[in-house]
């Protein structure tokens, strides 16, 4: 009996461990101290996923975001028949996606759909709260990450330069503004 209690230990170390490195691997947390690390991992929830699961949908509520810890996903456009829904990218771990639900509350834009056997790390809204009620700060260098995120995808979609440069000059700080509003800061 008391092996068995040693072994759950060390899976739940090694599940620990796997979150902590999965969070390490996503450029929006690189601004986190390691015990903001260490706390958000103990929030993650392990998601599996196999071929043709529906993860998120378009227009669904949203306070979450997903980490891509093993696996790859598509993302899709709006549409009830799956088959006509226009592709929009392909992600493959380690990536995350669904940041605007978690950040703003912002219903879904996109349907997600899993490639192949995919695991997420979920990260709920308020496993996140306590860490930007107790440092502010941070909700600044989060809404750049976004900022330039959403950048790189409208360039990804190929709008036009001068569309681009006019949604970045406001995006930051609109995001901010959102951000804080949602998290009542």
């Amino acid at each position: 009996l008391r092996g068995n209690h040693e072994s759950s230990d060390v899976t739940s170390e090694r599940e620990h461990n796997a979150r902590l490195e999965a969070l390490a691997r996503v450029p929006l947390f690189a601004a986190f101290t390691e015990p903001e690390r260490q706390a958000l991992a103990t929030d993650l929830v392990g998601c599996r996923y196999v071929v043709n699961d529906v993860i998120s949908r378009h227009g669904e509520r949203a306070d979450c975001l997903y980490i891509l810890a093993e696996g790859t996903v598509g993302i899709f456009g709006p549409g009830d028949n799956r088959a006509a829904r226009p592709k929009l990218a392909e992600l493959t771990a380690p990536d995350y996606f669904g940041e605007m639900g978690l950040l703003t509350g912002q219903a879904r834009t996109a349907n997600v759909v899993a490639a192949d056997d995919v695991l997420c790390y979920r990260l709920d809204k308020a496993g996140f709260d306590a860490i930007l009620q107790a440092r502010p700060a941070l909700v600044d260098e989060l809404s750049q990450v976004v900022a330039t995120r959403q950048a790189a995808n409208d360039k990804a979609m190929e709008l036009s330069a001068e569309a681009r440069a006019r949604q970045a000059s406001n995006r930051a700080a609109e995001l901010v503004r959102r951000i804080r509003a949602f998290f009542y800061l």
